[in-house]
């Protein structure tokens, strides 16, 4: 018996040994790049995405890998997801393909709150989406009542479709239509009345907008369409009018990891919409928008920075005018106080620190018309914000005098 048992140990050390030093070899290893095989990344989540650009620069850990294949089956729809390792191109490195095989096209419904905000000034705004995802297709239908984003407040229902592969995983095709009814505040109607250059208000507004989208590059996206606006004026007589356009969007987002495990994300983004005759529009107008946004996170420890501009030339419709002084952009300040018109001219510039759930921010910008001067303002402000989009936060303007603090609460993605 001691002999047989002795054999048995015989045997087996080495190839326990062979495996430990196989796993300190592998510990050693950092990831040089990600892919996946079979799909693509367009087609998950935003926070499944994030964790695996965030993959590359950190050691390699099969369970890391394990636990993300699993995500990536469930989210893809997929039989088996295999995480496959090859050598990178420098010592030391490897890199990542995760094979998806076996998607199934199975019906899901998925009920979700894109927005839900609640603001001190300007009262709730919300957007109650559902989703049918069918294989490559999804149809989307939704209810929409937002006074934070536009110069007025919309009520209404959208609806959409998406097929997500059109030939190629990197071509996508959405349609998208909304029917909405306005509210106006009494400080938009009269600064209407001093202010005839600006188109007056509506009371129904509709759109309807093909667009396809390419991506160039995993971190970079392009996509082109046209919008149909379809809106009845109340003044000086009801009529219909149209703004259709042709539309470009450029978009890049990156989230990258270093040696010590901290990750830098960078987002950026252009937007054109420009209406014209060729169109049958009754406005003529070309609106450009850029946003930057670039997030340092170490620890428990986050610090990010973001810009945003636009400009407008030509005359355009009141819900194409840029609006600032809400809950995402000068936080503190009330948007019918800083131009209650919107406005065609548009920059603004935000510093946040954040740990843990505590976060500080700092807000500065300014919207106005094409010969008139900038007023520049500046806010402040203290709250929570968790990864999965819900915030509190308490922010006060920068200002002479007496200053009322704004509250706002909700989620928003």
């Amino acid at each position: 018996m001691r002999v047989r048992t002795l054999l048995w140990l015989v045997t087996l050390l080495p190839a326990a040994l062979l495996a430990q030093t196989a796993l300190n070899v592998n510990s050693k290893y950092r990831i040089e790049s990600v892919e996946i095989s079979g799909g693509s990344k367009t087609e998950i989540s935003r926070g499944l995405r994030a964790d695996l650009e965030s993959l590359v620069g950190q050691t390699f850990s099969q369970e890391t890998l394990d636990r993300l294949a699993r995500r990536l089956k469930r989210e893809l729809n997929a039989r088996v997801v295999s995480p496959k390792i090859t050598k990178g191109s420098q010592p030391e490195q490897v890199s990542v393909l995760f094979e998806v095989k076996g998607r199934e096209p199975v019906d899901r419904f998925n009920l979700s709150l894109p927005k839900g905000i609640y603001h001190s000034r300007q009262g709730w705004s919300g957007i109650l989406e559902a989703k049918i995802n069918a294989g490559d297709s999804i149809f989307s239908a939704g209810l929409v009542s937002d006074g934070d984003a536009l110069p007025e407040r919309f009520a209404g229902v959208r609806a959409g479709y998406e097929h997500t592969r059109v030939g190629t995983e990197r071509v996508r095709l959405k349609f998208q239509f909304g029917s909405y009814h306005q509210q106006w505040h009494p400080r938009t109607l009269q600064a209407l009345e001093s202010s005839p250059d600006v188109p007056g208000i509506y009371r129904t507004r509709q759109d309807f907008a093909p667009e396809i989208t390419v991506v160039l590059a995993e971190p970079l996206t392009v996509s082109a369409g046209v919008s149909f606006q379809r809106f009845q004026t109340q003044f000086p007589a009801a009529h219909t009018e149209a703004a259709n356009a042709v539309t470009t969007t450029l978009r890049y987002a990156r989230r990258l990891e270093d040696q010590e495990g901290n990750q830098h994300q960078i987002e950026a983004g252009y937007n054109l919409r420009a209406a014209t005759n060729a169109f049958d529009s009754d406005y003529v107008y070309s609106r450009h928008a850029i946003r930057a946004e670039y997030a340092y996170r170490w620890r428990r420890q986050k610090v990010d920075v973001a810009f945003d501009a636009g400009l407008i030339s030509g005359r355009a419709p009141l819900f194409e005018r840029f609006s600032i002084g809400n809950a995402a952009t000068l936080r503190g300040w009330d948007k019918l106080e800083i131009n209650p018109l919107g406005a065609t001219r548009m920059a603004h510039g935000s510093l946040g620190y954040q740990y843990r759930i505590f976060q500080i921010f700092y807000d500065t910008g300014s919207a106005w018309d094409k010969g008139s001067d900038a007023v520049v303002r500046h806010s402040i402000g203290i709250g929570f914000g968790s990864r999965d989009g819900f915030f509190l936060a308490l922010a006060f303007p920068i200002r002479d005098g007496r200053a009322t603090p704004m509250f706002m609460t909700g989620v928003a993605f």
